[in-house]
């Protein structure tokens, strides 16, 4: 996966919990936005493509 899927699927994830009408879904797609930027910034600091 490359640096911009991981971008767009940070933001979907994101937007995703701020539509979310329970508590439980906002947290997980939160967590899931929160893996990804995790994903983003060790491809930046390493200067390579993040694992797949």
């Amino acid at each position: 996966m490359d640096l911009n899927d991981l971008y767009h699927r940070r933001g979907v994830s994101l937007m995703l919990a701020a539509r979310a009408t329970g508590q439980a879904a906002r947290d997980a797609h939160r967590r899931f936005a929160a893996g990804y930027a995790d994903r983003i910034r060790a491809a930046i600091r390493t200067n390579a493509a993040p694992a797949a």
